[in-house]
């Protein structure tokens, strides 16, 4: 065995790890997540040399399989040695009862995707590792100088100008060698350090992300040929390389070359994103908190830089369809972006499907959030090709009641939702009746006792017999007891919906004069719908 040098006292927990690690092929079997490791490098299996000191950290079982009986030794001996992690192939063997004997002797067993390379899969975790032991210094800068390094390198020895892009497509690097032939896309997008908004973009990435190699890509004219590839770390894209071919002499070697060169922007791109994935999620974190509400709000705030002088003002965006993570993620970076220029300070979060912006003082005004959101819906329709929904929760005061903020704008987004007359953008105090009727519906909902239980009894009725009691009597009510109105919108003669509203009488007993019963019948029924 092998094993790195320095030692760190801190460490950094398994869950944190994996975060930084997110898609790269690497996953827990373990229920010892919460287990910190040291920040030094893996030491890698060899079976023809045994440990002859103390260990620490992460064992790569390479060339072990899961299944037989060496690999319960090597686990055994890796729990003496003090060893925190072990990692494994799981080569379609079921590894629980590894897991568990793992827990029992206190490590934590890990399971590297068959595909990944180990050479891979160790360089990918010390980039980890040491991006987090660069955490609260800013590493980024140094890797955006490696890449543009980078880039130069790739240009010079395959002969054509490169650039380095993310899966945002924004371009991280550029080549800046003499007398390499250009376009107006490499052009364009090098003032913009953005990739020009093309018709035939999402086609020719589409196809360079299923290509298991380089992929040659026919410009469109006056745009030269370009020789692509991805980057990826183990399964999980990260970027792309894109070199441009001016003479069409890239061959079967620059396309090899290509490749390799992937592999190692891969470790920078990974460092870059695990370096900047750490500030936002410890950031994120924070939002959420806030968000939900606590005893510890105030100090959220404050460490969040929030004018605490208040008020506050939660923005909520969803897509109005499901759609691919690429796009969730660049819907993210597009709000982030947006809400920095409306309020700098403004802090985003991405909770399920759904982006939350937290604005504060001049800047959380309701008219100023609702023109705020509205540009940002036109420019996510736009750019992205998302439709979303925007609304705009409640102006509150107070610290504490920023949760508030946050409950009415996912009250708005279910009646935008269930509204197909609601525009992109709809505010908390446009829809104030509609919230008031869904909050006193929740409580009618968690206090059945509150129920009418005339309404109950309709509905018990309805449900047996397939009638329409309920929808008559709520249509009735919501018309304001108008008969003509009331009778168009169910589509049946004034006379029918006599009929029906006295046997509902005398099924019932229903007084439809006596006020506070039909207030509550109303109310029941209403929650139903």
């Amino acid at each position: 065995m092998h094993d790195g040098l320095k030692r760190e006292p801190d460490g950094i927990a398994i869950t944190e790890l994996l975060g930084i690690l997110n898609g790269s092929g690497l996953r827990s079997a373990s229920a010892m997540t919460s287990l910190r490791l040291p920040l030094t490098s893996p030491t890698l299996f060899d079976r023809w040399m045994p440990p002859t000191g103390p260990r620490s950290g992460i064992l790569l079982a390479i060339g072990v399989h899961p299944g037989e009986p060496e690999c319960v030794e090597i686990l055994r001996e890796a729990a003496g040695l003090g060893f925190g992690s072990l990692v494994v192939k799981a080569l379609g063997h079921d590894v629980q009862s590894l897991a568990a004997m793992a827990d029992d002797l206190g490590v934590a067993l890990l399971v590297a995707d068959d595909e990944i390379e180990w050479r891979q899969l160790e360089a990918l975790i010390n980039a980890a590792l040491s991006t987090a032991s660069e955490a609260g210094g800013s590493p980024s800068t140094l890797v955006v100088g490696d890449l543009f390094a980078l880039a130069n390198a790739i240009a010079a020895s395959i002969g054509g100008a490169t650039s380095i892009e993310n899966l945002q497509q924004n371009i991280l690097a550029y080549s800046t060698l003499p007398d390499q032939p250009i376009d107006e896309d490499r052009r364009e997008g090098i003032l913009g350090r953005q990739v020009p908004d093309l018709p035939e973009n999402a086609e020719q990435y589409a196809a360079l992300f299923r290509a298991p190699g380089a992929l040659r890509i026919a410009g469109v004219p006056p745009a030269l040929d370009r020789l692509a590839v991805a980057v990826r770390a183990g399964t999980q894209a990260l970027g792309s390389i894109w070199v441009v071919e001016a003479s069409g002499a890239l061959d079967a070697d620059a396309a090899r070359a290509l490749e390799r060169a992937a592999d190692i922007a891969a470790l920078h791109l990974l460092r870059a994103r695990s370096a900047a994935d750490l500030a936002r999620q410890q950031r994120s974190e924070l939002v959420r908190r806030l968000l939900e509400g606590g005893e510890d709000s105030r100090l959220v705030v404050r460490q969040l830089g929030l004018d605490r002088a208040g008020p506050f003002t939660v923005l909520a965006i969803s897509p109005r369809t499901e759609g691919d993570e690429l796009r969730l993620d660049r819907l993210v970076d597009l709000v982030a972006m947006a809400c920095q220029a409306h309020q700098p300070g403004a802090e985003c979060v991405l909770i399920g499907n759904t982006v939350y912006a937290v604005f504060s003082g001049v800047g959380s005004e309701t008219i100023r959030v609702e023109a705020a959101a509205l540009r940002l819906a036109n420019r996510a329709e736009a750019s992205l090709r998302v439709p979303v929904l925007a609304s705009v929760g409640t102006q509150v005061a107070s610290v504490g009641e920023i949760n508030r903020s946050r409950r009415d704008a996912d009250l708005v987004l279910l009646i935008m939702a269930n509204d197909a007359a609601q525009g992109p953008v709809t505010s908390a105090r446009d829809v104030r009746s509609r919230l008031s009727l869904l909050e006193l519906g929740q409580i009618l909902r968690d206090t059945p006792r509150l129920f009418s239980h005339p309404a109950q009894a309709v509905l018990d009725l309805d449900a047996r017999s397939g009638t329409a009691y309920a929808a008559t009597l709520r249509t009735y009510l919501d018309c304001g007891r108008d008969s003509a109105r009331t009778a168009a919108l169910l589509s049946v003669h004034q006379n029918t919906l006599r009929y029906r509203l006295r046997r509902v009488h005398e099924l019932f007993g229903i007084d439809l004069d006596n006020a506070d019963d039909t207030l509550t019948l109303w109310l029941s029924l209403r929650v139903v719908d």
